[in-house]
Order: structure tokens, then C-alpha cells, then sequence
């Protein structure tokens, strides 16, 4: 994948909306680490790996990825050669729904809240893991997107962020709303692609899912029935008992 300088024209605009390789959000004794700040695992940088191969032969007008370290190392990886014009672009603006503090989620309610947490976008106001409610998440990451569609300078634009950040975007340009959110599975370093007919002030007038949640490193998904959240609720339950006050 190569940034190329391209004049604009009217044509359909494609985005590549792809997801952070794997990483580990527990140490290796089962306790969480601060999601900001982890990076990619070797399994991750094996799965960019082979995304890379997959759109060797790409060239895009922009490149922007979340300012998260997973998330930039994807796309500095999936970059196979120097940009023609300019680096890589982040933003803190496509950084992850931030969650609350596990501890304050009780023992009997883990799975329920855990599992199921993107089926509470269908509740905006509420939050992620009580955390960052769905409303503030999706006003954050709507407001860099509606000026980045504003913008003149590209055609093809990749976009390396999140899980959340990826189901927010599909589910808005799908919908114009949350309903899909929860339905759109994001597994590590996934490719998905949308083509987008929108007026030249960003506006979208239509908007068409070419490619959902391809993995290519293993495109049958064979072995792979759960959920993202409820691999992460899995992890939770390996944790260290939690000590009482």
C-alpha cells in the first residue's frame, strides 16, 4: 500500500476501514492493562502481516489511523513503502469508546454487560462498560468524519482504527444511525470497505458495503464462533479474584 498524489474527481470515494491487529489486554497474570497504551502481539503483527500481502498493490490518496500505538503500528505496517506525499495521519479523534473501570462492574453482571456491551448503542445515552456513553463516542468520532468527507484531496482514503470506531462509521453511513453497530463484527486486523456518493460539503447521499470483516490470515473464519466481546468476557473471568474492601 502506497499514499498517492491524486487529483480529485467525481468519482464514487472508497474507504478501507480496518481494525488494529491483535493485542492483549491482560498481562500474564490475568490482569488488565491500560488499553492506550498496549501494542500490537506477535499473533497481531502475523495478521497485519498478511492484510499487507492482500493490498500490496494498493494506492490511496490518504492514510489516517487513531493515535493509539496498536493502531498506528498497523498502519505503518500495512504502508509497503514511503508515502509520496507526506507521513501518516493520526488523530486522537478515532481512538477507542473508552470503558469504565471493570471493578465497579459486579461479579453476577460480567457476562451480561460484557458480552452484550455493543447492544447497549441501541441505548445512546448509556456507556460502554460504563464508561464513555455511545452518544459522546459517536459525536467524537462523527465530527472528524463529516469534516474529513468535507475535504477535496482524495478519492481512496484508508482509515486503521478500532472496533468500535469501525461499527460506529458503517453503521452511521448504513443507517445513519446505531441500530447496525452491534451486528457489525470487527476481529483483529480486518478489511472492510465502503463506497460512499456524497456532495462536495461531505454530505452522503448514498453509501454501499462492498467487503465486511475479511480476515486474511483466515478468510473462512474457520474455528471462530464468538463474538469480539465475548472473547474479551472470556479473559475477564481468567482474571485474579478481585480483593474486598
Amino acid at each position: 500500500m502506497a499514499v498517492l498524489d491524486m487529483p480529485r474527481n467525481p468519482e464514487r470515494r472508497r474507504l478501507y476501514l480496518i481494525r488494529h491487529g491483535d493485542v492483549s489486554y491482560f498481562d500474564h497474570g490475568g490482569r488488565p492493562l491500560d488499553p492506550r497504551t498496549v501494542s500490537l502481539s506477535e499473533e497481531g503483527e502475523v495478521q497485519v502481516g498478511a492484510l499487507k500481502e492482500v493490498l500490496s498493490d494498493l494506492l490511496v490518496d490518504r492514510a489516517v489511523s487513531s493515535d493509539y500505538p496498536r493502531a498506528v503500528q498497523t498502519l505503518s505496517q500495512l504502508l509497503s513503502q514511503p508515502p509520496r506525499r507526506g507521513e501518516p495521519e493520526v488523530t486522537d479523534a478515532l481512538r477507542e469508546v473508552r470503558a469504565g473501570r471493570l471493578r465497579d462492574i459486579p461479579d453476577d453482571l460480567y457476562d451480561q454487560e460484557v458480552s452484550d456491551a455493543y447492544r447497549w448503542a441501541l441505548s445512546p445515552s448509556t456507556g460502554f462498560l460504563r464508561g464513555e456513553s455511545w452518544n459522546a463516542f459517536s459525536d467524537r468520532v462523527l465530527a472528524w468524519f463529516h469534516q474529513f468527507l468535507a475535504e477535496s484531496d482524495w478519492q481512496d482514503a484508508v482509515i486503521v482504527s478500532h472496533d468500535g470506531v469501525n461499527r460506529i462509521l458503517m453503521s452511521w453511513l448504513l443507517k445513519g444511525d446505531h441500530t447496525l453497530l452491534p451486528c457489525l463484527e470487527q476481529d483483529p486486523a480486518c478489511l472492510n470497505i465502503v463506497d460512499i456518493d456524497c456532495r462536495d460539503d461531505g454530505t452522503v447521499l448514498a453509501a454501499y458495503l462492498r467487503l465486511l470483516n475479511f480476515t486474511a490470515y483466515n478468510p473462512s473464519k474457520a474455528g471462530d464462533r464468538d463474538t469480539v466481546m465475548e472473547r474479551i468476557a472470556r479473559a475477564m473471568r481468567a482474571m485474579p479474584p478481585r480483593a474486598s474492601n
